[in-house]
């Protein structure tokens, strides 16, 4: 599948480049947004290495995170996509993270909303989870007005993680 951008009403969503190290680093070296992000707080050396993955992830297969943008200014805002939660089975995870400035506003929601149904309708996925620290409200929220259930907590290293899952078998025929 040839990658491609994702439009909006507010946001474009473009796949990440090997040029936007100093970009994903904005965001994954932000104490704010990672965090309650999985991976934690990355050093410039660990923001290259995720960018590699992302770049081998959309390379394998197919898809990924995109770098979120601002429709209007052109502003890189964060990233958003789809991921292969592991490499032991076909679980795909919903995954998303925006800049603390644009936090608030619903655009985590839209760009989460444009990303599933990408991976709904183009990529026919029955099934996305949502992964998040049961302490992220905000995350736990936007993926709960998605439509995604919850499905069970665990531990993972010392953190509260809360499973959710969105099916495409829920959803009312067309």
């Amino acid at each position: 599948m040839q990658s491609r951008d994702l439009i909006s009403q507010r946001l474009s969503l473009r796949p990440f480049t090997e040029r936007d190290t100093d970009k994903l680093f904005q965001l994954y070296g932000n104490v704010d947004v990672m965090a309650i992000r999985k991976i934690g707080v990355q050093s410039r050396a660990g923001s290259d290495i995720q960018l590699h993955n992302i770049l081998d992830h959309w390379e394998r297969r197919g898809f990924g995170l995109w770098a979120v943008y601002d429709r209007e200014s052109d502003v890189f805002m964060g990233e958003c996509g789809l991921r292969e939660e592991n490499s032991h089975d076909d679980m795909v995870e919903l995954s998303y993270g925006l800049l603390p400035q644009f936090w608030g506003g619903g655009r985590a929601t839209e760009a989460a909303t444009t990303v599933l149904d990408f991976g709904l309708k183009e990529l026919g996925l029955k099934k996305v989870y949502g992964f998040a620290q049961k302490k992220n409200h905000a995350s736990l929220h936007i993926l709960g007005k998605l439509g995604f259930k919850h499905e069970c907590d665990f531990d993972e290293d010392g953190d509260i993680i809360t499973r959710t899952a969105f099916s495409s078998t829920a959803l009312p025929a067309e």
